[in-house]
């Protein structure tokens, strides 16, 4: 199970990996300060925004949409222009994540949690997933070994690879990517017991 930090998924990406790049980042509008904005240009790949906290004004070729919490939208061609002023109450920040990389189809993005009573189960999934933790320590566990994960980590898990958090010691915040299914694969978590044993895609 590769592991990444913002700087490391730019020079030790495996091929199988679809993600270039990300970034966490804040808009915090001041009271009557000038409007708090972040332009993404079109860069020749896919690229997604999910809102994290608070909210922001997106605007585009698509035309202008609020997005709040747990939203998220593809930026489209042309790029996007994202400002916090009318969106976000004076002192709130808003927080969002960046991502940019290859993937084919409309993927499922969304928010989740782990918390120490409600942990994450081991699973395995017929597609490729993403984790992108937002806040919180955990121990992640991935076909037998344990990892140590918190904020700014990326988790890429390959189809057919057991995976979860079993172990929770806080709560966990985190981003969930899925890609576009195929027609020969299975949504949702997959289990031993009920799905059969996994099948590992590719060597990690």
């Amino acid at each position: 199970m590769p592991i990444y930090t913002e700087e490391t998924i730019k020079t030790d990406r495996q091929d199988w990996v679809i993600f270039h790049d990300y970034e966490y980042f804040y808009l915090d509008p001041r009271g009557d300060a000038a409007p708090v904005t972040r332009e993404i240009a079109d860069n020749g790949k896919r690229q997604f925004v999910l809102c994290l906290g608070g909210g922001v004004i997106v605007r585009s070729i698509n035309g202008t949409q609020k997005l709040e919490r747990t939203g998220w939208i593809e930026v489209p061609e042309g790029g996007v222009r994202i400002d916090s002023t009318g969106a976000t109450k004076p002192g709130d920040q808003a927080q969002l994540l960046y991502a940019t990389g290859d993937w084919e189809g409309l993927p499922h993005i969304g928010v989740f949690w782990a918390w120490p009573h409600t942990p994450l189960e081991v699973h395995y999934h017929d597609f490729d997933e993403y984790w992108f933790i937002v806040s919180g320590h955990s121990e992640a566990e991935a076909d037998g070994s344990v990892h140590q994960v918190g904020p700014g980590t990326l988790i890429a898990t390959a189809r057919g690879y057991e995976h979860g958090m079993p172990n929770v010691g806080e709560l966990v915040t985190g981003v969930c990517f899925e890609p576009a299914l195929g027609p020969d694969q299975r949504r949702g978590h997959l289990h031993r017991h009920e799905h059969g044993d996994p099948v590992p895609s590719r060597e990690i």
